[in-house]
């Protein structure tokens, strides 16, 4: 009798559709977390980190294999130990425009508490570029034809560098300056109001980064001399208000390739390097907003300033200065504005 023919087995095709059913639950995932941390309140994230943590640990690439979010070390959220906050707030920095938006409201707040006192004379708004910090030189943050900065705008620098620095360490920082349209008297140092105004933001830029730590790569340091005036320059007091400093903390979708390798350069740092920087700019920031300002020390401050202008070989500019910021003190109660 003649023996049956075995069938050959049917070699299963299909089996390619279980990765790939995987692979677009998990990307399918990915986008709806990715969009949840754009849209969610900054103050939920920490729940919302626990959540997407518990989720991915229970998902696994082939049965038996760890987890995506296991082998510490090379993921973003992981748990890592003392590092964790640093990393999660980098992440959210660089990705949500909710806590883009909350971080500038909440320090154009806290400058809105200080503007009477310690920062007198800034101002902000938030538009289409980002968060825009107004210094303006009602209270002389420059001696006339000079970008040394007064001990008055040292004093708004660390406030504003504290408040800036607290919330974001990855996003690009534009500093301009501006002059009134007075002619320059000529000068080897300074040929004219481009020449200035370009050091002036350049002296806060220098400043912001040898205190404060910031990443150098993130600024950019502008000049506009007398081009882009806020009031006619008419008076002495809008002749004032054009001589200003302006800080902006750009927004995240205003950002170039160039500028977007830049903060993909510090995300790629390793933990312990982020771990490094951060430590320093904190230690610098919280010094400024840990110390209560000492109000009865206002008198003190005051005649310091001005003797900042008493300096030998002072030139004729720099004694009129003094003369000047003499008697705006001794009729400060009058508010009256001078030269």
């Amino acid at each position: 009798m003649a023996k049956k023919k075995k069938h050959e087995e049917h070699e299963n095709l299909e089996r390619w559709l279980v990765s790939y059913a995987d692979f677009m639950t998990l990307l399918f995932a990915t986008f709806v977390v990715l969009y949840a941390l754009a849209q969610t309140n900054v103050n939920e994230f920490t729940k919302v980190q626990e959540s997407i943590k518990r989720a991915f640990q229970s998902i696994s690439f082939l049965q038996g294999d760890n987890s995506i979010l296991k082998n510490s070390g090379k993921n973003v959220i992981d748990s890592s130990g003392a590092n964790d906050a640093l990393i999660d707030s980098l992440f959210m920095e660089y990705i949500s425009p909710k806590y883009e938006e909350e971080s500038f409201e909440q320090i154009q707040e806290q400058i809105n508490k200080l503007k009477d006192n310690e920062l007198e004379g800034v101002t902000t708004k938030i538009d289409n570029r980002g968060l825009v910090i107004t210094l303006n030189d009602a209270n002389i943050l420059f001696a006339p034809g000079s970008a040394s900065l007064s001990m008055e705008a040292r004093k708004k620098l660390d406030y504003i560098s504290a408040l800036i620095g607290k919330k974001f360490m990855l996003h690009l920082i534009n500093v301009e300056g501006h002059t009134d349209s007075t002619p320059f008297v000529n000068s080897n140092m300074y040929p004219s109001n481009w020449e200035l105004s370009s050091s002036r933001a350049c002296a806060i830029v220098r400043y912001m980064i040898d205190k404060f730590k910031f990443t150098p790569d993130l600024f950019q340091a502008i000049g506009f001399a007398d081009t882009r005036p806020v009031a006619k320059n008419d008076t002495l007091k809008n002749k004032a208000l054009n001589r200003r400093i302006e800080i902006i903390v750009l927004k995240n979708i205003n950002k170039t390739q160039n500028s977007a390798n830049i903060q993909n350069s510090i995300l790629k740092m390793s933990k312990q390097s982020q771990k490094a920087l951060r430590d320093q700019q904190l230690e610098a920031i919280n010094k400024i907003l840990n110390t209560k300002p000492d109000l009865n020390n206002q008198i003190k401050y005051e005649k310091q300033k001005i003797n900042d202008f008493n300096k030998p070989n002072i030139n004729i500019i720099d004694t009129k200065l003094y003369e000047i910021e003499t008697i705006r003190l001794e009729n400060k109660d009058k508010n009256e504005l001078l030269p």
